[in-house]
């Protein structure tokens, strides 16, 4: 086969580690280059450097949004565990509502709600029954 033959020629009279060794090197050298371009060029490192100082609630407060994690705190605390809930105020596929969702948790989001949790307003309603 040609291919074979040109390759054997090109790598004649190198040893397969030093080759291994360059591409380990390159390999090295891009990531470092991926890395600082995050970090520095897209101007990232000051949301890296907020969430390595803070705690894991901290953590979901910041990505989360402050006041909107506080308000699903809340939630969480005045629901009693495993009731149900609907969420208005937003669109069904925002990612707050899927946020939302996800605090949560054990809590279930379904059409006939226990409560009715108003996000652009954040307040929360028990439904009478």
């Amino acid at each position: 086969m040609w291919y074979k033959d040109k390759i054997h020629r090109h790598c004649e009279g190198r040893r397969p580690e030093a080759i291994l060794k360059i591409l380990f090197i390159v390999w090295v050298v891009l990531w470092i280059g991926f890395l600082a371009r995050e970090l520095f060029v897209k101007n990232n490192i000051r949301d890296y450097k907020n969430l390595l100082t803070r705690t894991l609630e901290g953590k979901h407060s910041y990505v989360t949004g402050d006041r909107l994690y506080d308000f699903l705190t809340y939630c969480k605390t005045t629901m009693p565990e495993n009731s149900a809930y609907n969420i208005i105020g937003m669109d069904e596929g925002a990612l707050e509502s899927r946020k939302a969702v996800y605090y949560l948790y054990p809590n279930v989001k379904t059409a006939d709600p226990d409560f009715i949790i108003d996000i652009s307003q954040y307040t929360i309603k028990r439904v009478e029954e």
